[in-house]
């Protein structure tokens, strides 16, 4: 969702040298939601999203830059212990942005020049940031982003299996990009690190933005996936979008395959998205889930928007449940 900066603040050391900028984003929703669990009913719905963006520039004409998403940074706490294990006393859990420098907590920092981008953090390795996924394609969102929580669902790939904590340098020329990206394994003896490539161009076709993805990624212990994706955006308002990908797991009886169409439109202050995916493997003994979601907005201007979303879960295993979500609600952007 798009964010409003609500406040800014340069900050200038001394004169002459370049100015680094300071802004503050912020987001809340409320409403209600259900998720139709067994025993469980409707709730009300409340969160708050608040981000600090910094960034800056050197002599030299690098730019470099860092954010911070507190509402994941302060749900991302970690027990702090002795090198035996033992937990602290005094000192139960630490901050995941601020005070565990082995965890992402929802902090991205980036450098940027002639080289490329680097980036380390919460971010997107290089086959999620070269592929379009099927619920990115013209969606306006939900409050309980129910429109992409559906079994048929598959959204950043392996990425994040270990710590969340990821390195991508990615380098773009014109309409072609190409990224290579790692996946922290967290320091656990025995593992290796993740890692995955990606590509991706665009074109303009008399008006139609075309866009075409190619990725690659590995993570021990889980298996690879390989993956494309082709979307593209209409001047009527109209998107599509379809991504494909096969998998191979280090399980026995995990390879399989997934496939997600997503398609948009919005007219005015009106937007809808849907989306299907359906997941496939050659084990008998394991589901092959598939659902849809359906996401709408109205825009209310000023940075309030109106928000409902459907999922509906499928399942052809015998003894396993579908079940679908639903939410209606007030989104705010500061």
């Amino acid at each position: 969702m798009k964010k409003v900066l609500f406040a800014s603040t340069a900050l200038v050391a001394f004169t002459g040298a370049a100015a680094a900028d300071v802004t503050l984003s912020g987001r809340a929703e409320m409403g209600i939601f259900d998720t139709n669990a067994v025993g469980v009913g409707a709730q009300f719905f409340t969160d708050i999203d608040v981000t600090f963006t910094m960034s800056g520039e050197t002599d030299n004409g690098l730019t470099f830059g860092a954010s911070v998403d507190l509402d994941e940074a302060g749900g991302n706490n970690t027990l702090v212990t002795s090198p035996g294990g033992v937990p602290i006393a005094g000192v139960a859990i630490v901050n995941g942005a601020t005070g565990n420098n082995a965890d992402d907590g929802g902090a991205t920092i980036f450098i940027s020049g002639g080289f490329g981008t680097i980036t380390m953090g919460d971010t997107d390795g290089a086959m999620d940031w070269a592929l379009t996924e099927a619920g990115n394609v013209g969606n306006p969102g939900s409050i309980a982003d129910d429109e992409t929580s559906h079994a048929g669902y598959l959204g950043s790939y392996l990425d994040g299996a270990y710590d969340g904590q990821i390195l991508r340098w990615d380098y773009t020329v014109g309409d072609f990009g190409v990224a290579v990206s790692i996946d922290d394994d967290n320091g656990v003896a025995g593992l290796s690190p993740g890692y995955a490539i990606g590509f991706k161009y665009n074109l303009d076709l008399s008006g139609t933005t075309v866009a075409l993805g190619l990725g690659y990624q590995d993570v021990d212990t889980l298996g690879s996936t390989v993956g494309v994706s082709a979307s593209a955006t209409f001047n009527n308002g109209l998107s599509a979008g379809i991504q494909y990908s096969t998998f191979s797991g280090d399980v026995v009886g995990t390879d399989g395959d997934h496939l997600g169409i997503g398609v948009g439109y919005t007219t005015g202050a009106f937007s809808i998205h849907a989306n299907y995916g359906k997941f496939g493997t050659d084990s008998a003994a394991l589901a092959d889930p598939s659902g849809y979601g359906i996401a709408a907005a109205y825009d209310l201007g000023g940075g309030a928007v109106v928000h409902f979303g459907y999922g509906k879960s499928d399942f052809d295993t015998v003894g396993v449940a579908d079940f679908s979500t639903v939410s209606l609600g007030l989104g705010l952007s500061f």
